[in-house]
């Protein structure tokens, strides 16, 4: 079982962190937004973001767009503060509901678009019009909550049925004063830095906030300056100045692994050069040697491991790469994908980690969705989990290749020939996507849940536990929903597995199940209760371990169901059957003094009410088909209450009597069962004569012992 929990991060302005353990490490997910935000925000985010919002030029128009129909399209380019004019407005319209982002794409149609939230649509997720427009009535017509769709203008071209309102960025500057502000940085002397004005100078709110950021990183002007630039100037002068592909290669390395040993960082850069077709001469005496590999870098040293000082340095340089030598963008993502296992090099786990984070983060940047599903498959077919966890983990909830990566991760989750170690690494990611998105999420889960094996059942119930501390109604809601998807599965096997999941994820915590939720579970169980058998088993354990709570109410169901004039008696009398069944269940129970605890405990129920499920369980006991275990123990613990309580004595022989008399069979064995009860024992004479008074054959022996009982009581003065 994994671990996931919230980490509060402040920092880039998309910036999105879970915890999540791996190899027993706490690994952080950092998805920095260059430009759109992948709308992964958690509350206290939700509320940094206000708090350092600079309005839209037209931002009251917007407002008051949103506040009239409900709806908006914001549009506007990368880094115009789209996604947090949208939250603002979202904030100042309804600051009752919660901001959550949606799609309709459709592997993510199971979404619930009833609930009363500010909902966030990126129009780049959207690949049907008419079906998010549908989406969208239903949010007008159903919902008190809004909808804002977000995107470029581009984006929003192809939803013709939307109008989008361009948003008006505020200056660059002032958004770098106002984050300053929020980080603390008001009463410095940066935000009157001179260089900031120039460096903003038609720049975007997200290169404000980027700015602000790197001075609250930093602190240094000049290092601020440099990696506002991505270092871009010091990069292409390095380039011009290393022509050598060994060089370049031992940077590359470099930026990939460390901060690492020499050692790695060579074996990184030998690795590299073979993929790039680089022929040294010479062995390893033609690389550069080690005494001047720091100079060479531009690195530095400490505990024998060589690192980048520079804020964001090693980073840029993959970027600056890729960037203006695009062919060599395919040959650094195979070498990555290869890096972490590749013996040859023997990168230690720490850094095996870190050069899948490297990975998928180049792949997502590139727009190269592709790479990250070959690789994440390929490592956990190859039992590298750890690893396909990262690259999906890192990438499932970004900007651009975001939608793409929870789509591979929705088509595996439906394969039945998904490799069980993937299966498991996509149960891991759904924890960190469901803090962003729970009900995509919670759609794979199920179909994990449903073609997966008992093992992954297993993760799945645990990570949808866990998804429930942030989203408690949804994922209720989505497990009761599973059990009606389950109720009409043609493979029973697949309705059995996904239905003891969502029965598990809705009992987890029997002790916190309300009543009102306990009818809702027992609504989904009858569903069940009329499918195959190995899905009524699943149902039945389900009401009994619910009947440990709310007793009362599984048994007032248990009657319900057992009746078989009931109109939800269809199914082949597999209803009653399932009542019937679960009732003796109930019916078996002791209390503390050895009696029924339905007829003594709270809640107890009237004998009489139990009429249809005690002449079911006869009708069984007694006809072609095989009877239930237990039937006539549980009637002679119903004795026994009789015999115990004189109260209920006269109700109990009046219940097995009445169900009893109209079947032949089930006199003879109500009367065997009497007489085997009762023995010679004088304390229970008078319950076995009342009841072969209602049901002893031949007519003519009954009449008799009637005659006969009747005399002796008045003769004797018995009761």
């Amino acid at each position: 079982m994994t671990a996931v929990e919230d980490v509060t991060i402040s920092g880039d302005e998309a910036q999105i962190a879970f915890g999540n353990t791996v190899s027993r490490d706490l690994v952080m997910h950092y998805h920095q937004g260059r430009g759109r935000s992948p709308m992964g925000l958690s509350e206290s985010e939700i509320g940094q973001r206000v708090a350092g919002y600079v309005p839209a030029v037209n931002h009251d128009a917007i407002v008051a767009e949103l506040r009239s129909a409900r709806q908006v399209a914001l549009a506007g380019d990368e880094g115009a503060g789209v996604t947090t004019t949208a939250i603002a407005a979202a904030r100042e319209v309804r600051p009752d509901l919660p901001i959550r982002p949606f799609s309709s794409a459709e592997d993510d149609a199971e979404e619930d678009w009833s609930a009363d939230c500010a909902y966030l649509v990126r129009a780049a997720d959207e690949d049907d019009a008419s079906r998010l427009e549908q989406r969208l009535e239903v949010v007008r017509d159903k919902t008190r909550g809004i909808v804002l769709v977000l995107g470029t203008a581009a984006e929003l071209r192809r939803l013709e049925f939307l109008t989008p309102v361009p948003v008006q960025p505020p200056p660059a500057e002032a958004v770098y004063r106002r984050r300053l502000d929020v980080c603390g940085l008001g009463g410095t002397q940066w935000p009157h830095w001179e260089r900031a004005a120039e460096l903003l100078k038609g720049g975007s709110p997200a290169d404000g906030r980027r700015l602000a950021d790197l001075v609250r990183e930093s602190g240094d002007a000049r290092e601020v300056e440099r990696a506002y630039g991505r270092w871009e100037e010091q990069l292409r002068g390095w380039f011009a100045e290393y022509p050598d592909l060994k060089d370049r290669t031992l940077l590359l390395a470099a930026a990939a692994v460390t901060p690492a040993g020499e050692t790695s960082v060579y074996g990184a850069a030998l690795s590299l050069a073979r993929h790039l077709h680089i022929n040294v001469e010479g062995g390893g005496l033609a690389w550069c040697p080690s005494t001047g590999l720091n100079d060479l870098l531009g690195a530095d040293r400490e505990d024998d491991r060589i690192l980048f000082r520079r804020h964001g340095y090693a980073s840029s340089v993959l970027s600056h790469a890729c960037h203006d030598y695009p062919l060599v963008r395919t040959d650094l993502l195979a070498w990555l994908s290869e890096l972490p296992t590749d013996g040859a090099v023997g990168l230690d786990e720490p850094l095996q980690r870190k050069v899948a984070t490297v990975f998928a983060h180049l792949a997502a940047e590139n727009g190269m969705p592709g790479w990250i599903r070959r690789t994440a498959y390929g490592w956990a077919r190859d039992g590298q989990q750890d690893l396909a966890y990262l690259a999906l983990v890192e990438t499932c909830l970004h900007p651009v290749a975001g939608g793409r990566v929870r789509r591979f991760l929705y088509e595996w989750s439906q394969d039945r020939g998904t490799p069980q170690t993937l299966k498991l690494t996509i149960v891991r990611v759904c924890q960190v996507l469901g803090g962003t998105y729970p009900s995509i999420a919670l759609t794979r889960l199920k179909h994990l849940a449903t073609f997966g094996n008992a093992q992954v059942g297993d993760e799945v119930v645990d990570a949808a536990i866990k998804l429930e501390a942030r989203h408690g109604d949804e994922v209720a809601k989505a497990a009761l929903a599973w059990c009606g998807a389950a109720s009409g599965f043609g493979s029973e096997r697949d309705a059995a597995r996904l239905a003891d999941v969502a029965l598990r994820i809705l009992l987890a915590e029997p002790d916190r199940v309300d009543p009102s939720k306990a009818r809702a579970v027992l609504d989904a169980i009858g569903r069940l209760a009329v499918c195959g058998e190995s899905v009524r088993t699943v149902a039945m354990d389900a009401a009994l371990r619910l009947a440990d709570v709310h007793p009362a109410e599984v048994l007032r169901r248990a009657l319900f169901w057992a009746d078989p004039d009931a109109e939800l008696s269809g199914a082949g009398g597999r209803l009653p059957w399932f009542g019937a069944s679960l009732f003796l269940q109930l019916a078996g129970k002791r209390d503390a003094d050895g009696l029924a605890v339905v007829l003594t405990g709270p809640g107890a129920v009237e004998p009489a009410a139990c009429a249809a499920a005690w002449w079911l369980l006869l009708a069984m006991e007694t006809g072609a088909a095989t009877g239930l275990d237990g039937v006539l123990e549980a009637i002679e613990l119903w004795l026994d209450t009789a015999e115990a309580r004189p109260d209920l004595r006269p109700r109990i022989v009046a219940l097995f009597t009445s169900v009893a008399v109209g079947d032949p069979a089930s006199r003879m064995l109500m009367v065997d069962l009497a007489r085997a009860w009762a023995g010679i024992l004088r304390s229970r004479r008078s319950i076995r004569e009342d009841v072969l008074m209602a049901l002893l054959m031949p007519e003519w022996k009954r009449l008799l012992l009637v005659l006969w009982v009747t005399l002796r009581r008045r003769v004797l003065g018995e009761g």
